[in-house]
């Protein structure tokens, strides 16, 4: 049986690690984040095809790559690269904001990730706002092109 090989370069790797970014901002990944880390992939149709096992490694390699950034800025600018338009960075923006409200707290870390991921992805406050309220509501995003 063939396995998907996912390398760094993908957009679904970034959307990985900005998912695992945003769990892991306060320091510890709580059991409702991934929950909703693993809800989120398999509702969207850029991750169809994933095998379970390739996902759990793709999540662990996204998040061993989160654990060896020195900071934000030594991860973020790597991200942006990988998400080539508006659509794939306001998806990533709101998978994350999906991950920092799934356990019900926001802490600082964790918005204060959501507004470095604003800013590197260029994103103005109503499109934040529009991300955030689909996120809480665990409504759908919009498709992106890679569908």
């Amino acid at each position: 049986m063939k396995h998907v090989h996912f390398s760094d370069t993908t957009v679904q790797a970034a959307l990985f690690e900005t998912m695992m970014l945003a769990a892991a901002a306060d320091g510890k990944v709580d059991k409702e984040e991934m929950e909703e880390i693993y809800r989120r992939v398999f509702e969207r149709p850029e991750f169809h095809g994933i095998h379970a096992d390739d996902l759990r490694t793709a999540l662990e390699h996204a998040a061993r790559r989160v654990a060896e950034a020195h900071s934000l800025e030594h991860i973020l600018p790597s991200i942006v690269d990988r998400l080539p338009d508006k659509a794939s960075r306001e998806l990533a923006f709101g998978l994350a904001a999906s991950v920092v409200v799934a356990d019900g707290k926001a802490p600082p870390a964790e918005l204060e990730i959501l507004k470095a991921l604003q800013d590197m992805f260029d994103l103005d406050e109503e499109v934040v706002a529009r991300l955030f309220e689909t996120a809480q509501l665990h409504g759908k995003f919009p498709p992106t092109k890679g569908e």
